[in-house]
């Protein structure tokens, strides 16, 4: 007798190969994917951070001798400004994602905007330094 098809056992031991590496596989690929996530967070978060430190550099001068009335709630005690996102991408120290269609910088662990998120930009010691405040930046 000449057999051309597979028993089912063969097939059955092929199903159970299968469903055993797709229940390995499957939350090491979330596992991954979450991970690039957090890092791609993480350094949008420095590119946002060194384009505030820029911003406060280039108006150094108006946050020492501003006659407003300081906006920040964390750095109360050195002279502060508070800027979204969106106040950076405005003025040019900062670009939107390259895949994006609008004029937003996305967060990539919820896909969000980040363009309404707060940076407290402060001087001290006659240097800018930025200070992501608020909730989003979690």
């Amino acid at each position: 007798m000449n057999q051309k098809a597979f028993t089912l056992v063969e097939l059955l031991a092929v199903i159970v190969l299968i469903s055993v590496i797709t229940v390995i596989a499957v939350p090491l690929v979330k596992f991954a994917n979450k991970q690039i996530n957090e890092k791609n967070f993480d350094a949008k978060k420095e590119v946002i951070s060194q384009a505030a430190e820029d911003y406060g550099e280039d108006y150094k001068e108006i946050i020492l001798y501003s006659d407003l009335a300081p906006t920040c709630t964390v750095h109360t005690s050195n002279p502060c400004i508070r800027v979204k996102v969106s106040d950076l991408m405005n003025n040019g120290y900062l670009t939107k994602d390259p895949n994006e269609k609008t004029n937003v910088i996305r967060n990539p662990k919820n896909d969000a905007s980040m363009n309404s998120y707060y940076i407290e930009i402060y001087i001290k010691h006659n240097r800018a330094y930025a200070d992501l405040v608020g909730n989003g930046w979690q």
